[in-house]
């Protein structure tokens, strides 16, 4: 009986810290996040796969985020219902700019493992 009374207080515990910890994380990726979905906007209105009016939302995009920040990954599909995947690599001074090396396993290491996650396997 102590036993299952421990086991079930653990449980509560190791739960409550794992919503924490995520919410946590939300806040810390939250500006970076923020920052990517806009040049991402921009890169699609610039080369003209969004309208002017048309806009990327965070709620639709699946995002990625790795090495602590280092990258961020957006998912998404277009209008056109073309799927789209955008990497950004943050720079030295702290700001994201699209990762424009083709050669993906010079990062591969860096991308086995997110620090955080969302909107993933929602859709």
């Amino acid at each position: 009986m102590k036993k299952t009374i421990l086991l079930v207080l653990v449980m509560g515990l190791a739960l409550t810290s794992a919503c924490s910890n995520k919410k946590s994380n939300k806040e810390k990726y939250d500006e970076a996040i923020n920052q990517v979905i806009i040049w991402e906007n921009k890169n699609l209105q610039a080369n003209g796969t969004y309208r002017s009016n048309d806009i990327l939302e965070r709620k639709d995009t699946g995002i990625m985020v790795y090495k602590k920040g280092k990258f961020i990954e957006l998912l998404y599909k277009t209008p056109s219902n073309k799927e789209i995947e955008s990497l950004y690599e943050r720079s030295k001074d702290g700001i994201y700019k699209k990762y424009s090396n083709m050669n993906l396993k010079t990062i591969d290491k860096d991308l086995k493992e997110s620090s955080y996650t969302e909107n993933i396997g929602n859709k």
